[in-house]
């Protein structure tokens, strides 16, 4: 059996949303999704394209600019990191 998932390997959170920059899903879906029901899948995957253009990308996801995305937010975590190592 397979399970329909709107995954694009781009597992990464947005640290506003909580939403990933890949597929829309938040964490909790991603961590449950195999215990979903199909009713409750489809219910996620349709406001998925909704999500990612919130988050400023394509609504059926883009993984080039997901990758981005999320190296981009990891780069901010990093330099804040930094700034409060200096301060402390």
């Amino acid at each position: 059996m397979t399970v329909k998932s709107p995954c694009i390997l781009v597992c990464e959170l947005d640290r506003t949303t909580g939403w990933c920059f890949g597929c829309g899903r938040s964490g909790e879906e991603v961590e449950n999704w195999l215990a979903y029901s199909d009713r409750q899948r489809d219910a996620a995957m349709a406001a998925l394209p909704d999500r990612l253009i919130a988050m400023g990308l394509p609504p059926k996801g883009d993984r080039r600019m997901a990758e981005d995305r999320a190296r981009a937010q990891k780069g901010v975590a990093r330099r804040q990191n930094r700034r409060r190592k200096r301060g402390a």
